[in-house]
């Protein structure tokens, strides 16, 4: 079928763009390019990254109660 088509068809059917408004066959283009796009983007492999991150939890209540503020814990 054609973009064209397509669009004829999602009217027929009384689909709406995101929008709102009624599908042309520019839009059914666009709508293909972009999965494809994104189908091609998810089948790529891509090789582990080792980085040197490191992360320090603190204990805010502690902190907190040092500086006079009531201890929030239920």
């Amino acid at each position: 079928m054609t973009f064209d088509a397509i669009a004829d068809w999602l009217n027929k059917e009384e689909y709406l763009t995101v929008r709102g408004k009624r599908f042309r066959g520019a839009h059914v283009h666009s709508i293909l390019k972009k999965r494809l796009a994104k189908e091609e983007l998810l089948k790529q492999e891509h090789p582990p990254v080792w980085s040197d991150f490191s992360m320090e939890v603190v204990d805010k209540t502690i902190l907190m109660s040092d500086f006079g503020f009531p201890n929030r814990k239920k």
